[in-house]
């Protein structure tokens, strides 16, 4: 998998030296941090990297620094995966380096936490742990997590504090994100002040914040788990044996036994019989049998929805598909003209027609790698054959932007890597090939590193006739 991820990345280098979303579009100074900072990792981690490749985005990255003067968040991000590649800096980034330590009041938490990982590899110790200070005076820390103003008097089994940064409610910047935001910090803990009294806390909120098995999103999981890993290494937890049971409303469903090697590479995922369940409150209990280290968990619950049709809704953004039977028209002069009829629930097209796809955005904010999935109706397949091939979303006051393609068997993938706030509108077509009643399942949107960012259309129902 290692090897097929860096040939992957290889092949997807432009020929500049950076990175963007897809092979084909412009670099960009994020996603070229990302990609040089992953490498650094596998490359610290023992795999074969051709380290020219990324030396040649290292010094597209230095280049760029120039350009991102007075945006302290990009400047950060590229400074932390320089650092990460590189022993020393180079001329452009000392600079930036400098300028950014002068204005870190104006950073988030994120941007100090990666700016001390920046200090502490190229040598600067007094930075460093300054930065680390400036961590402190903006943490959020829960001191009785086993109180609740609502509950007075009464008290959980919890006693660990949990510390966190981040926002605190919605966000849709990166760089306000909390899971990231606290691995970067936790990362940043272990590292330059290991015994500081912070390092539990926001370790125990990172375990606290998962979703089942993960985080938010991949992103979101990857980096959780290199802090996680950093904060095992130096805490020792893994060095003794374990064993546990878990039971649901009194039966019990599982029960393991591990040592120090296998804790890691044992199954832990357990899932509940339906008939175990009551039709109100579910108790889970998780009892220690053997052993003194501590025992992580999650649960998670999922359920399906018997609604027909599904309908339209959204938070942030919002999304709605029309379908427009293209019925040809013979002129004269002009050749066949197609007149472009509404294809609305339940109404018919003949097999072979075509059909135009409009798929209409509204963003209410400016988003940044945005993924929107349009699930076909079985009988239909895209007229292109095939994917990346020009495709443009349209805005009448904002011009236009440009759109990945990817064509599937079930759906259309179309990626944004960058969208201003405003009303946007692609197009696309169709073809109608296999008679029969289908329904087109609603169109799906969402930031791929922000979930929360969601939106999904009205579900429509269609029929193919011979």
């Amino acid at each position: 998998m290692t090897k097929a991820g860096i040939a992957r990345l290889y092949d997807m280098q432009h020929g500049d030296g950076g990175w963007g979303w897809w092979k084909d579009g412009d670099s960009d100074p994020f996603m070229t941090a990302y990609v040089v900072w992953g490498f650094a990792i596998a490359r610290d981690a023992g795999l074969n990297i051709d380290a020219g490749r990324v030396d040649r985005a290292a010094e597209w990255l230095e280049r760029n620094l120039v350009q991102r003067e007075g945006n302290h968040h990009d400047q950060t991000w590229i400074l932390h995966a320089l650092s990460a590649w590189r022993k020393a800096p180079g001329a452009n980034a000392r600079k930036a380096f400098d300028d950014v330590w002068k204005n870190r009041e104006k950073l988030s938490a994120y941007s100090r936490a990666l700016l001390a990982l920046t200090a502490h590899r190229w040598g600067d110790a007094e930075r460093a742990r300054v930065l680390i200070r400036n961590l402190e005076d903006g943490v959020r820390i829960d001191r009785t997590p086993d109180q609740s103003v609502l509950l007075k008097g009464e008290t959980t089994a919890e006693t660990m504090q949990t510390a966190y940064w981040g926002a605190r409610g919605f966000w849709w910047r990166w760089h306000e994100g909390p899971v990231e935001t606290t691995a970067f910090a936790l990362q940043a803990l272990v590292t330059i002040d290991p015994e500081n009294r912070l390092v539990e806390p926001v370790m125990n909120w990172l375990v606290k914040n998962r979703r089942g098995r993960q985080w938010n999103n991949t992103r979101d999981t990857a980096i959780a788990l290199l802090a996680m890993n950093d904060y095992l290494e130096r805490s020792g937890e893994l060095a003794g044996d374990i064993a546990y049971e878990v039971s649901v409303n009194g039966r019990v469903i599982a029960t393991k036994a591990l040592t120090a090697k296998e804790v890691l590479e044992a199954p832990s995922r357990f899932a509940v019989d339906p008939g175990v369940l009551t039709d109100t409150t579910q108790e889970i209990l998780i009892r220690r049998t053997r052993g003194k280290g501590p025992i992580y968990f999650s649960a998670e619950a999922r359920f399906v929805s018997l609604e027909e049709p599904v309908k339209a809704a959204g938070n942030e953004i919002f999304v709605r598909r029309e379908y427009f039977r293209l019925a040809p028209r013979p002129t004269l002069l002009k050749g066949v003209q197609y007149d472009r009829i509404p294809l609305r629930d339940q109404e018919s097209v003949k097999s072979g027609e075509r059909v135009e796809v409009v798929v209409t955005i509204d963003s209410k904010n400016d988003y940044s790698y945005l993924v929107f999935e349009d699930l076909k109706p079985a009988g239909f397949e895209a007229v292109e054959l095939q994917s990346g091939l020009p495709l443009y979303a349209q805005s009448t006051t904002k011009g236009s932007v440009w759109v990945y393609q990817e064509l599937r068997d079930r759906k259309v993938a179309m990626f944004i890597d960058q969208l201003p706030q405003g009303i946007w509108e692609i197009r696309y077509t169709l073809r109608a090939e296999v008679p029969g009643s289908f329904h087109a399942l609603p169109l799906l949107g969402q930031a791929m590193y922000v979930p929360d960012v969601r939106a999904n259309g009205d579900e429509v129902r269609v029929m193919v006739e011979e």
